[in-house]
């Protein structure tokens, strides 16, 4: 992994809005401190972007090597399933792109660090 000039995110996705906006937030943040690397969003089902339109985004964008990162928990049937589907079909469409899958992002050290920090906080504060 490293020297990305592209990075999909990839969530579920979900109806409500509600749930939309920290997936909005992190693409903004990440958009920002990885300048010029280019960050697209997308959703698995029930909202859009899909993946399709963020692979697009970041051709367009002149994206030559792109990495795919998971916004799940854990690793189970989206991240090991449904993921490599979608990838492959980019794969395809695009390519002289390259595409690197990371695992769920929950299982990375830091992100379950600060999942347990915020647990512990959230369980001595009251």
């Amino acid at each position: 992994m490293g020297n990305f000039d592209g990075v999909i995110l990839i969530a579920h996705g979900a109806r409500d809005a509600r749930w939309l906006e920290p997936f909005v937030r992190m693409r903004a943040a990440l958009a920002e401190t990885l300048r010029p690397c280019k960050v697209a969003l997308s959703f698995m089902e029930f909202a859009r972007p899909s993946f399709s339109e963020a692979a697009l985004e970041l051709s367009q964008s002149g994206a030559a090597r792109i990495l795919v990162a998971p916004i799940f928990l854990s690793g189970g049937g989206h991240v090991a399933h449904d993921v490599p589907v979608l990838v492959a079909a980019e794969r395809a469409r695009y390519p002289a792109i390259a595409f690197e899958v990371a695992g769920a992002l929950g299982e990375e050290p830091e992100v379950a660090a600060a999942l347990a920090a915020a647990v512990t906080r959230l369980a001595t504060s009251r």
